[in-house]
């Protein structure tokens, strides 16, 4: 009996063992899939967050340029557990060949999620105040600007980890961004 009990228990053993093996797969799989998205959104809840983006504008066949030449972007992220972020940006608009700059500050707020090695950001609210002297700008100028804006708030990038404090933001077609922070 001892020896038919113990040849039953291994033909028991030889048939769970594919399911256990299978269940530990996918357990593994899991973990590394869903593991590194959690892992990224703690890192973007651990610090604030910075970018400079420097766009150049030529004259081109579909718009006439009036003045601006550069605009430069520097912004401050914060994200929030209650999937909320709030972004501050400066942009400076220059016309490089006469020496004028205006300062345009933004303020925007939405909501945010990691999935799949993604970032997708929903804006929500979006405030700009221009100071300075716009005369020397085209109400074009700056409709361009804002609408550039806008485009690249809401956006779906994908998102790798470089070290702890620097993250590259990748979009299907306008290029990428680095976030960095300056704590530690």
């Amino acid at each position: 009996m001892s020896l038919m009990n113990t040849t039953r228990r291994r033909d028991q053993i030889k048939r769970l063992a594919p399911f256990v093996l299978l269940l530990l797969s996918l357990l593994g799989s899991c973990w590394v899939y869903l593991g590194e998205d959690f892992r990224t959104a703690n890192l973007l809840l651990s610090k604030h967050w910075n970018s400079r983006t420097i766009n150049y504008i030529e004259e081109s066949s579909y718009r006439d340029v009036t003045g601006l030449t550069t605009t430069e972007q520097n912004s401050n992220m914060v994200f929030l557990p209650d999937n909320t972020y709030s972004r501050d940006t400066q942009i400076i608009l220059k016309n490089e060949s006469d020496n004028i700059q205006v300062v345009m500050s933004v303020s925007e707020s939405g909501e945010w999620e990691v999935s799949g090695g993604y970032l997708k950001l929903k804006l929500g609210e979006i405030k700009d105040v221009t100071t300075g002297d716009t005369t020397e700008f085209s109400e074009e100028d700056l409709t361009l600007v804002r609408t550039f804006y806008r485009l690249g708030a809401e956006k779906v990038r994908r998102i790798d980890v470089l070290n702890d404090g620097s993250l590259l933001l990748t979009s299907l077609n306008h290029g990428s961004m680095v976030l960095y922070s300056k704590s530690s």
